[in-house]
């Protein structure tokens, strides 16, 4: 999909995806911010030319923009993200929109391409897992190290592979993903629930926290709230679904949205009340136990 079909997506579908509703102002439709907590409206934004304000900071732009605003990733992470959530939702822009990027396709130059992918084993990227408070073992278990190119420069990450065979890249510098961007799963045989996280630090904190390295139920990690359509077959067939999402308002936000739709919700996320998510939990109580051992 071409630059300029993809800018075409509604900015107000994306916000509806991750459980944001609005309010309209005349020709505009207001949004609470969902990178702090504002009293009143903040972000706004207005369809016919579908573009975003936040009127917090005076920054602005078109979809992409506030993709990268709001997940800070680069403009190739960002291409790529919303092309998997269009194209999971068969979305088809409309013919008579004209774009300045023309038809030019997701700057192909600046693609991450993956060279090597092979069990975790460079002792940075041990480090990091265990500066997250993530023990080897489950590490090892669940994540990869992926070398890869970007810009015309090698690098190498943690690798956390999605459904479609793309990963999720992190490392003490850099936080993007490769193409095609997709929710995980690991099916647990003759389970009737579903363990529900965000991101994959968070699946392995619980991991970590509950101290174990075999699930009882399904997991899904979204690795985006936005791609939480992607999961709705599988949380729709599930009797209970066990929320581990952040506790901000987008998380609060997503769990009441699927208690809406009338599904069987638990909401974990009240281990770690008090915090931003699980792997701030975690990290910052085992930070502690350091300190009064030491």
């Amino acid at each position: 999909m071409k630059i300029q079909d993809l800018k075409q997506y509604p900015i107000t579908d994306y916000l509806q995806s991750l459980g944001y509703k609005s309010k309209r102002e005349g020709t505009r439709l207001l949004y609470h911010s969902p990178l702090r907590n504002d009293s009143k409206p903040s972000l706004s934004v207005t369809p016919s030319i579908n573009v975003w304000t936040d009127y917090a900071n005076g920054r602005r732009g078109d979809i992409i923009d506030l993709i990268r605003y709001l997940h800070d990733f680069d403009f190739t992470t960002a291409c790529n993200h919303l092309q998997s959530m269009a194209t999971g939702l068969n979305y088809t822009p409309p013919k008579n929109f004209s774009s300045s990027f023309g038809n030019q396709d997701i700057n192909p130059k600046n693609k991450i391409t993956i060279d090597n992918v092979k069990p975790l084993q460079t002792n940075s990227l041990i480090a990091y897992c265990e500066s997250r408070s993530i023990p080897f073992h489950i590490a090892y278990k669940f994540l990869f190290e992926v070398h890869y190119i970007n810009n015309g420069k090698r690098y190498y990450s943690l690798g956390f592979r999605n459904d479609k065979s793309g990963f999720e890249l992190r490392n003490q510098h850099f936080k993007g993903c490769t193409h095609p961007k997709a929710i995980t799963t690991f099916d647990v045989p003759d389970s009737k629930g579903i363990y529900l996280f965000e991101g994959f630090f968070d699946f392995l904190s619980a991991l970590a926290f509950f101290g174990t390295s075999k699930p009882l139920n399904t997991v899904i990690v979204l690795n985006s709230l936005s791609l939480l359509p992607q999961a709705k077959e599988r949380l729709n067939k599930a009797e209970t679904i066990h929320t581990f999402l952040d506790r901000d308002d987008a998380g609060t936000k997503a769990v009441e949205k699927l208690r809406a739709d009338n599904l069987s919700i638990v909401d974990r996320s009240i281990i770690y009340d008090g915090y931003n998510d699980f792997n701030d939990y975690l990290n910052r109580h085992t930070t502690t136990k350091k300190h009064e051992k030491g």
